[in-house]
């Protein structure tokens, strides 16, 4: 029983206490609940620290994006001036490095797409070549459809300039040559010449005034030798034709003049040409010829005599003497003659009859 009595008594101790107000109404505590209230204020503490962290680390982030941007612009920039220089066909070497596809930031403005620039070097003329393609994936431009223009303009270029360097040498001991033989120094002179003519067999300038100086030191086989070796280089050349006429005629050689200055050059001709060609003719008996070549020079030089005269000979030979009479006159008249020469026109005039 006493156990019995121990649990009713417990009991009651357990029930909560009850005021009774004045007026006899039961009043009751609250009860807080202690566990939600630190729930709540957890919850809160969380939000707090979120707010901070964020306020923190987020300004860092965007400003890590603006510093970013301005580069991810550039090279946007760049892939779009290149893209137009190939379609202008103008090379253009991007020193950007190439943008990858995990590169990419899509900025706020509008930008067009990013072309991706491919640099490779071409094998045989180590030259570096612009690829444009996409930025899907890098491709190489194959050496074989590299174009090689600018290595063969460069060899065409090296080749000019080599020529010009010869011509210029060759130039230098020709005024060389020249200052040499107006000093008298013939000898030095002469090899110039023959070094410039070793170089270029063809050289006018210099095969004329080599023979001319070999003449001029009586040397007249050198002087010929020189001329027919360039007449058999280059048979058109009239000039070295012309020189080798005034050796052929001092050797009184009239007929191989007539074959050097033939009917082929006529219209080449200048006041030598015609002089020896005439006399030649002259000699030969082919006055026809003759007239033909001092006719010329009286148009020439009309101030000359000797043309006159010439013309007088040609047509007393051909017994055409009312001509000769008139062009024996004109020859007086013009003058410009030697004594010998003057004395022989007045005796023929005057075996002509005189002035009709």
């Amino acid at each position: 029983m006493s156990v019995i009595n121990s649990m009713l008594k417990n009991i009651e101790q357990r029930q909560p206490t009850t005021l009774l107000n004045e007026q006899g109404t039961v009043v009751v505590e609250p009860v807080y609940d202690s566990h939600g209230l630190i729930k709540k204020l957890l919850i809160i503490t969380i939000a707090l620290l979120v707010v901070v962290l964020s306020y923190i680390y987020l300004p860092t982030a965007s400003d890590d994006a603006a510093a970013q941007l301005p580069e991810r612009i550039d090279v946007v920039t760049k892939a779009q001036s290149s893209k137009e220089a190939e379609q202008n066909n103008t090379p253009v070497l991007i020193n950007a490095p190439v943008v990858s596809n995990s590169d990419v930031i899509k900025p706020v403005a509008k930008v067009e797409p990013i072309i991706e620039e491919v640099v490779t070097v071409k094998t045989d003329t180590k030259e570096p070549v612009v690829a444009e393609k996409p930025m899907v994936a890098a491709v190489a431009i194959e050496p074989s459809k590299v174009p090689t223009a600018n290595k063969e303009s460069s060899f065409q270029v090296k080749k000019v300039t080599q020529q010009r360097t010869e011509q210029q040498q060759i130039a230098e001991l020709l005024r060389q040559a020249k200052q040499a033989l107006e000093f008298g120094l013939y000898q030095e002179g002469i090899d110039d010449l023959s070094q410039i003519l070793n170089r270029d067999k063809g050289n006018i300038a210099a095969r004329s005034l080599l023979a001319a100086t070999y003449f001029q030191q009586q040397d007249i086989l050198s002087a010929q030798s020189i001329l027919e070796h360039g007449i058999a280089f280059d048979s058109q050349v009239l000039e070295w034709r012309v020189l080798l006429s005034k050796i052929y005629i001092t050797r009184k050689q009239y007929s191989v003049v007539q074959q050097l200055l033939s009917d082929d050059f006529d219209s080449q001709g200048d006041s030598q040409y015609w002089a020896l060609k005439g006399t030649a003719a002259q000699q030969l008996g082919d006055h026809t010829r003759a007239l033909v070549c001092f006719e010329q020079l009286t148009q020439l030089q009309p101030q000359q005599g000797k043309w006159w005269l010439a013309m007088a000979t040609s047509k007393d030979a051909q017994g055409d003497y009312l001509s000769a009479k008139r062009y024996y006159l004109a020859a007086i008249e013009v003058g410009n003659l030697n004594p010998a020469v003057l004395k022989h026109a007045e005796q023929r005039l005057q075996a002509l009859g005189g002035v009709s």
